[in-house]
């Protein structure tokens, strides 16, 4: 009786982390751990496959890693790459028949012959394989390895069944969580090139080397072989373009091929399968475009070729290069007789004025004991971070902290947009989940327009009982500091979630903490630790987390004095190329 109520208490605790974590790596120990507390095998293994590719399988060690492509890349001390033709015919049968085999005794079962000699020296005398299915695939596989001693029961089975079924939950989190990271730190570099583009654009006085610039970051970010970019000039009588990378592959030449039967489409992309029907060049394997567009002409395109595959994202990212691009020249095209006056330099100052208004309320107090403050220096005069305090009633608190993608009047002309919607949402009491699914859907087409996208995050803060609800759009997470025996940092790690712009029909989760648990409470934006010295190094999480830990005890003035002469000293910088925002919920100082 008392065994029935191990596995069940153990199956909801599992349950609990495989929901509550983001990073299966994070937690398979434990999870192992809490297995064999109610079963006792000498001792089991997780082993995972890459990509659906059962070549190789790769067995999962207790050292902590970070996400599923690092598992797998060369030289990693942390897995254990083996051939899958090394493991007996058994654990074939369990991957490939997708069923639990139960080999009772190595040393009696043909299936085994091969690990005998293992099973000897490591003292085990049967194995069970668990196969970790997940969208009917095959990901990996848990084996238990039982001696003599153990007596595995049907519930016994049917407990480690559970588990697995659980682990390859917790693996798919990790992978969709993965996903949404990559797509949104892509999506980020590629509007925050752009602006770097741009700048180059308005120093230089030249296309060229705009668009030079353009085809080399499209080509990295799409992992791809070579790439261009076509502008059409002259009622497309003439064209001039930039090619990076291979320039002996005839990219143009390939792009005719394709877009004679994609007239009503934006861009598309064509992997081998599907691209040899359309051209017969050895050079070419695969090709992803899009369309420069103002308003419904097509101006032009970009392309890139030979990528392993081209997905969705990757048009995503592309659909972003080709409105940032165009709408780049037209600023630039409309603005040469505006730049020869300076009178742009007055309008980006006025903007800027009208940017500090919005976010004219910096700190407010929150409690007797603790105070919310936030400092903002935007990159030369207009950013797109936005963070706003606003005051509910006398307990509750809203937090909301932005980080438009790009900069320019544009970027502050949807800090307004969101500023206003969040004002009326707030006011009529929505929870923080809701406010962030409503905004979404209000501002999606604006942002989906001119390919923009925003991350953010929410929070609503009651002072009396300290409960802290949380919602998350694509922002990076919160960092905080408890002080018990010692001073822990830790990552408030809630639902990643899509930035706002991304998917018009997105629905945000919620999540709570308690605030009085924590000395201190940081969320800032990418400009600090996307920060780069001449290396090209960024100045990262690690050290931003150091610099608080060492300072939690000091005022949020001197805290952010400090932060900002060590991003001087790393950059070699005294301004930022991105805005700087962080903002801290912290105990007084007395």
């Amino acid at each position: 009786m008392k065994n029935d109520r191990d596995r069940v208490y153990n199956i909801l605790e599992i349950s609990k982390l495989v929901t509550a974590s983001m990073n299966f790596f994070e937690i398979k120990d434990e999870i192992v751990s809490k297995m064999l507390n109610v079963i006792h095998p000498r001792k089991a293994c997780i082993n995972l496959f890459y990509k659906n590719n059962y070549k190789y399988s790769y067995l999962v060690c207790s050292a902590t890693l970070d996400y599923i492509p690092e598992l797998f890349s060369s030289g990693d001390s942390e897995t254990i790459k083996i051939d899958f033709n090394e493991y007996p015919k058994y654990i074939h049968e369990a991957v490939f028949e997708k069923k639990i085999v139960w080999v009772k005794n190595i040393f009696e079962d043909d299936r085994a012959i091969m690990e005998r000699d293992m099973a000897a020296k490591e003292g085990y005398t049967g194995r069970i394989v668990f196969p970790l299915i997940a969208n009917n695939n095959v990901i990996g596989f848990i084996t238990c390895y039982i001696t003599e001693d153990d007596d595995l029961t049907q519930e016994d089975i049917n407990f480690i069944s559970s588990v697995s079924s659980l682990i390859s939950l917790s693996i798919e989190i990790t992978k969709e969580n993965y996903k949404i990271d990559t797509l949104i730190k892509k999506l980020r570099g590629a509007i925050n090139y752009i602006s770097k583009a741009t700048q180059e654009l308005y120093a230089n006085r030249s296309i060229d080397n705009f668009l030079s610039l353009i085809s080399r970051q499209m080509c990295k970010l799409t992992s791809s072989e070579s790439s261009i970019v076509i502008l059409n000039d002259n009622n497309n009588k003439t064209q001039t373009f930039n090619q990076y990378g291979n320039e002996n592959i005839n990219i143009h030449k390939a792009l005719g091929y394709v877009i004679k039967d994609d007239i009503d489409k934006n861009g598309k992309y064509y992997n081998p399968k599907d691209l040899k029907k359309y051209i017969d060049d050895d050079n070419i394997k695969s090709l992803i475009y899009f369309k420069l567009k103002v308003a419904n002409e097509a101006v032009g395109y970009i392309a890139a070729v030979n990528s392993k595959k081209y997905t969705d994202d990757d048009i995503k990212i592309l659909s972003i290069f080709s409105s940032q691009t165009v709408l780049a020249i037209q600023m630039y095209n409309n603005s040469k007789k505006v730049f020869e006056h300076e009178l742009l330099e007055k309008e980006l100052e006025i903007v800027s004025k009208q940017q500090k208004l919005m976010m004219s309320d910096t700190q407010i107090k929150f409690s007797d004991s603790k105070e919310i403050v936030f400092f903002h220096e935007p990159s030369k005069y207009i950013g797109g971070d936005f963070c706003k305090i606003i005051k509910i009633d006398e307990s509750k608190v809203c937090i909301f902290i932005a980080d438009v993608m790009g900069h320019g009047i544009m970027s502050n002309y949807f800090v307004a947009m969101i500023k206003g919607v969040l004002q009326t949402l707030v006011y009529e009491k929505e929870s923080a989940g809701s406010i962030l699914t409503k905004m979404n859907h209000i501002l999606y087409d604006d942002f989906d327009k001119v390919n923009a996208f925003a991350t953010a995050r929410i929070g609503i803060f009651d002072s009396k009982t300290g409960k802290s609800v949380i919602s998350n759009a694509g922002h990076h997470y919160s960092i905080g500091i408890k002080k018990d025996k010692e001073i822990v940092v830790d990552d408030l790690d809630f639902d990643k979630g899509m930035p706002i712009g991304v998917l018009k029909d997105m629905s945000y989760n919620e999540y709570e903490y308690n605030i009085n648990e924590y000395e201190l409470v940081c969320i800032y934006t990418d400009g600090i630790i996307e920060a780069s010295n001449e290396s090209g190094e960024e100045f990262g999480l690690d050290i931003l987390k150091e610099l608080i830990k060492n300072n939690y005890t000091n005022t949020t003035s001197n805290i952010y004095y400090k932060l900002k002469k060590e991003l001087e000293i790393f950059t070699g910088k005294d301004s930022l190329e991105d805005d700087l925002l962080i903002l801290f919920v912290k105990n007084k100082v007395d």
